[in-house]
């Protein structure tokens, strides 16, 4: 049968015949409409990285914005938290309770903080891709590049246990469970600037480079050592290079000054007020509230730091020809050293600032160090049958990507049908609540880390979220021991404490567990009840209110 050279083909065979994924890239264009498709590929790469990643709850996750967010809420007028004893000491990230105010404000009081997590998802990926196509060209073909960015969101988000080793979590996140991307949006997530950081010295940027590492440390204080670190393998390496001490000293002294600002705040308004005093409130941080972060007789038990090290070390020894090298040698050295060290000395200072936390951007470069290493090294190996296969390649890594997506999609919209047995409580308070009001609530409970963000309602302790001034830490601790020895009493003596501890501290509701609700004190009087929890006001709020009825009488 003869066939018509002019014939156009059906339309579903002309759609497949142009849709080649092995052409993707993620590199900016010369032109405006270039540069505006770049900007909606990168908020594309974003919402996918975000989606795939998952986010917990605002508001309602027991997770760190219970304790980053509390501040930031109670200035932006959330609820009554303005009124609750730990909102109002010193706070430690000025900068981010800044930004969390004003999103509150001025933005949207959720979902702001969701959008400003899909965009740090979007330059977590880019930068990730950067670095590592400095060293291997995963960037030379698009189903190359697809690929590793298939491998790299798998050991993100995909939870494998092998041995108790979990690849989706231990493979980007750093040792001590600490983290630059987490379950949600905090301070220690514009870890990202350290990545951009490094991609910006490697493409001959230094002075921008410590610009983004002033970003990350005022944003989040406890990245000093890894600025520190970086700073000094950025002057070694342009003093290696320049042979000169010009360049180095002049991007030494832009690091300082740029995180002058934030360093200062928190020497002068942090300062000790004795050395017994701040000895003893280091000692309740390091050893009673984080041991998991400080410790690391505590954080090297399970042994997967060790493979997380090993990681790097392979990484490191991929790319010890090159500048990338230089960069990360001595973060890797200093974090080792500086554990082992701690490990000998047992001091809490050095526990507290935690030098180990360089981890965190060491292991997820490390890892897609190793993964661009791998992909460039399959590509080279078989080059006729990769470039002959190059669109069933990047159509497979396609799939995978958007597999990963709808799994991710499918376990976000589950992430926010979960209930447990507060919320009913909880919204109970959150309806009912009125200023003045100060509720004591089991404060070990890890359900619980969520009341004061869901209910708006201010809290006498919990112990989720503790102060950083001396003085305050230990006011911090022996409200924290009160609020357990109350829980655990029985009797006469848990009514005693309700009046001698708590009623002259303001208390005016107390939350009780079922366990806890046979409680015969005459102050307490029930408000509410459900199968899990009782509210009930105290003598202190009882006789305000009848007070306030006498005046109103009177008047009348």
């Amino acid at each position: 049968m003869d066939t018509d050279a002019n014939a156009k083909p059906s339309e579903s065979s002309s759609i497949l015949s142009r849709f080649n994924p092995s052409r993707f890239k993620m590199m900016p264009g010369d032109n405006w409409s270039s540069r505006l498709w770049a900007i909606a590929q990168f908020l594309l790469v974003s919402l996918l990285f975000g989606v795939a990643y998952t986010q917990d709850p605002i508001y309602y996750s027991p997770e760190n914005q219970n304790t980053k967010y509390l501040q930031g809420l109670a200035q932006g007028g959330y609820g009554f938290l303005s009124q609750d004893w730990t909102a109002n000491t010193l706070d430690p990230l000025p900068a981010f309770t800044a930004l969390v105010q004003f999103t509150y404000q001025f933005i949207h009081p959720e979902y702001g903080f969701y959008l400003f997590y899909f965009l740090i998802f979007g330059v977590y990926v880019y930068s990730m891709v950067a670095i590592v196509n400095q060293v291997f060209p995963i960037r030379s073909g698009g189903a190359m590049l697809l690929t590793f960015l298939g491998l790299m969101l798998f050991c993100h988000t995909v939870h494998l246990e092998i041995f108790e080793f979990d690849i989706g979590e231990h493979l980007h996140y750093g040792v001590a469970e600490q983290y630059i991307l987490g379950p949600v949006f905090q301070p220690c997530n514009f870890g990202v600037f350290l990545l951009v950081s490094i991609y910006a010295f490697l493409k001959r940027h230094p002075y921008w480079a410590v610009v983004c590492l002033a970003i990350a440390a005022t944003f989040h204080p406890a990245y000093f050592p890894s600025v520190l670190v970086l700073t000094l393998s950025y002057m070694g390496v342009l003093a290696w290079e320049t042979r000169s001490w010009k360049q180095p000293l002049g991007v030494g002294i832009a690091s300082f000054l740029l995180v002058l600002p934030v360093f200062s705040y928190m020497y002068f308004m942090f300062q000790d007020t004795t050395p017994e005093l701040a000895q003893r409130a280091t000692d309740i941080i390091v050893n009673q509230r984080i041991p998991h972060h400080s410790v690391p007789a505590e954080w090297l038990e399970d042994g997967q730091p060790y493979v997380q090290m090993i990681v790097v070390a392979i990484a490191l020894y991929l790319v010890r020809q090159t500048r990338l090298f230089y960069v990360l040698i001595l973060p890797f050295v200093a974090a080792v050293v500086l554990t082992i060290v701690q490990m000998q000395i047992s001091n809490d200072f050095v526990a507290f600032i935690a030098p180990w936390r360089i981890s965190v951007f060491l292991v997820p470069v490390g890892t897609c160090i190793v993964l661009g290493w791998a992909v460039t090294a399959l590509f080279k190996q078989f080059p006729t049958v990769t470039k002959r296969r190059s669109p069933f390649i990047a159509r497979l890594s396609l799939v995978l990507l958007l597999t990963l997506v709808i799994f991710g999609g499918i376990n976000q919209y589950s992430k926010f049908q979960k209930n447990d047995d507060t919320f009913a409580m909880m919204n109970f308070i959150r309806d009912s609540k009125q200023s003045g009001e100060t509720y004591l609530i089991p404060a070990d409970s890890k359900i619980l880390r969520k009341f004061r963000l869901y209910t708006g309602a201010p809290i006498y302790i919990n112990r989720k979220t503790h102060p950083y001034l001396d003085t305050e830490v230990i006011a911090w601790n022996e409200r924290l021991e009160k609020a357990e020895e109350f829980y655990g009493s029985r009797g006469v003596q848990s009514c005693r404490m309700l009046r001698q501890e708590f009623l002259p501290k303001g208390v005016t509701h107390v939350v009780l567990p079922r366990e806890n609700m046979n409680r015969r004190c005459k102050q307490l009087k029930r408000v509410y009840r459900d199968e899990s929890y009782g509210v009930f006001t105290t003598e202190r709020l009882n006789r305000r209110q009848a007070n306030k009825e006498s005046d109103r009488l009177q008047k009348g």
